[in-house]
């Protein structure tokens, strides 16, 4: 079930906006590659003007002749009154629309398929562990401190590897999400808002002449040849395509979605790295699910080594993720029995370092942190004293 969801929908280790990009998204534009697909055969595509001698049989040649064949502008042809002379061609992209809106949905999915990829490799499963702590919940108060306790060892154990690049990695995709956002949106400009783009190229100076080309046509002349016999008869009639008003109204919509959905991305990107990266902004979730233990209150300098030096930047992130994906009780929980280990391991470096600070005093000390015995300088033995002989063993 957790790798369903980790490829179809919409995963525990993800916030919602990479929810919405990696998710909802590919699923409106599969819908929409679908759709135009239907479109073609449930609708009239094209409606050609055919000479009254046409028969049925020539007219439904006609008709899908010239939806599948390049087509002229129609402003080019009626400035040319010479039959003999036909305009240069530009091709109509609509027969490519089902597979150009396949490609965008897949631009959507790639981020999320290297995050997929590529975040066990460098600490653990984020999506497992937030999905195996969702159930403490419903547990009684006895087994959650046990399963806490157990997690939170194991959690401490897996970050010592490493403390920032699965934060980093996580970056990395968001970063991929805009990029992937701003290309799509210039592509949606360009050959659907064209006046748009003539705008922004003029004032930029750029000439955007070149650049522009129209991806589909409505009104156009187009040309055929039909051989009867030996002989072969041209024929040039004007059509019109309504399929290209329905694929226009949709590119439109998607361009004002694309757009939303990169202002919210970037700005989410933002949010991130700060909430990652600038401690004002990190510690003061952390610190409130410390502080919500019972018992004496950690004070800031404690809270601040246990956030940067123990937990770093994945264990900040993946607390984040849980708050968000399972709840805050269990992310607070989770949190407190982190404190309690790093306060253990604290406390056992501080034994270890006054163990080997502090002078023996006399006698044979034998040490719990090495489970060896501290040898005794010679001076401290009596100078004119002999040991004691043992007597006999009768």
């Amino acid at each position: 079930m957790a790798s369903y969801r980790q490829w179809f929908g919409r995963g525990l280790d993800q916030d919602y906006v990479d929810s919405i990009n990696s998710f909802w998204t590919v699923l409106l534009l599969t819908v929409c590659s679908v759709g135009s697909f239907v479109v073609r055969y449930t609708t009239t595509p094209i409606s050609c003007w055919c000479p009254a001698y046409f028969t049925g049989p020539m007219f439904s040649y006609t008709q899908e002749s010239c939806f599948l064949k390049d087509l002229y502008h129609n402003k080019s042809v009626m400035d040319n009154d010479d039959d003999k002379i036909f305009p240069a061609s530009v091709p109509s992209y609509h027969l490519w629309i089902p597979l150009i809106l396949f490609f965008q949905a897949l631009a959507f999915k790639v981020p999320n398929i290297i995050w997929n990829s590529t975040k066990d490799l460098f600490t653990f499963n984020m999506e497992e562990t937030v999905e195996s702590l969702k159930s403490v919940q419903v547990t009684n108060a006895e087994n959650r401190q046990a399963i806490f306790s157990d997690a939170a060892r194991v959690f401490a154990s897996l970050l010592r590897r490493n403390r920032i690049f699965l934060s980093l990695l996580y970056l990395f995709v968001k970063l991929l999400s805009c990029v992937n956002l701003a290309g799509q949106l210039m592509f949606l400009t360009i050959y659907f808002r064209q006046y748009l783009a003539i705008r922004i190229g003029t004032s930029a100076g750029i000439d955007m002449d070149s650049i522009i080309k129209p991806l589909l046509v409505k009104h156009v002349f187009c040309y055929f040849q039909v051989r009867i016999l030996h002989n072969t008869h041209s024929h040039r009639v004007q059509c019109s395509l309504p399929i290209t008003e329905i694929y226009e109204k949709m590119f439109i919509f998607l361009w004002y979605l694309v757009f939303l959905l990169a202002v919210i991305t970037i700005l989410n990107l933002v949010l991130w790295a700060g909430f990652l990266f600038l401690p004002f902004l990190r510690d003061g979730r952390i610190a409130a699910h410390v502080n919500a233990a019972k018992g004496s209150p950690p004070d800031e300098h404690s809270i601040t080594r246990f956030i940067s030096g123990f937990l770093g930047m994945d264990g900040v992130l993946v607390l984040t993720m849980m708050s968000r994906n399972s709840s805050e009780l269990v992310a607070a929980g989770l949190t407190q029995h982190l404190y309690q280990v790093f306060r253990e391991k604290e406390e056992e470096f501080k034994n270890q370092r006054n163990l080997y600070t502090e002078e023996p005093r006399g006698g044979v000390v034998f040490t719990e942190a090495t489970r060896g015995v501290a040898a005794l300088p010679m001076s401290d033995l009596s100078s004119g004293a002999r040991p004691a002989e043992r007597a006999p063993v009768k």
